[in-house]
């Protein structure tokens, strides 16, 4: 009885190992994950360590609204260079990861200051901003990144105001 007891004990322990085992999230593999979180290291610290190892040399990055190829390596790094500047704490916080093969889906929430000198005056003005991303890849490096974001609320909270054109009386 005793031995037919340390059988059954030894099943169900190996029964809970395949169904603990066997459920794992099948989530993104290790060095995507890794080259992702590089990736989003770039635009929260602006340093570019590995960069070549990370995104592909025909790299693109293509922003809402008119999703205009910014191409190259080198037009990344200053255009991150130059948010930096205008917006020196700006920080992603990844909130939601979707993987697929050769392709990834962030959604995010972007937290900055105006405080820098830039494309615009600086207003001292925080923004807090979501946004979706849909990352491609290409033999294991990004090849591209589709972003969308709300930039009229962007803006709003920067205190720019926007006034609608005048209506002509005389129709």
């Amino acid at each position: 009885m005793q031995n037919s007891i340390k059988v059954l004990i030894a099943i169900m322990f190996l029964i809970a190992m395949v169904f603990i085992l066997g459920c794992g999230e099948k989530g993104i593999p290790t060095d995507i994950k890794e080259k992702i979180d590089k990736y989003v290291r770039y635009w929260n610290t602006g340093q570019f360590d590995g960069i070549e190892n990370v995104l592909c040399e025909d790299f693109e990055l293509l922003e809402s609204p008119g999703f205009e190829p910014q191409k190259g390596i080198e037009l990344f790094k200053q255009d991150i260079s130059a948010m930096r500047i205008t917006y020196p704490d700006f920080h992603i916080v990844i909130d939601e990861t979707v993987y697929e093969k050769d392709k990834i889906a962030l959604i995010w929430t972007v937290f900055a200051t105006n405080t820098g000198p830039g494309k615009m005056p600086p207003t001292g003005k925080i923004i807090k901003g979501q946004g979706i991303s849909v990352i491609h890849l290409k033999e294991g490096k990004i090849k591209d990144e589709w972003l969308a974001s709300n930039d009229l609320l962007w803006m709003t909270q920067l205190g720019f105001t926007f006034v609608p054109p005048k209506i002509d009386d005389e129709k």
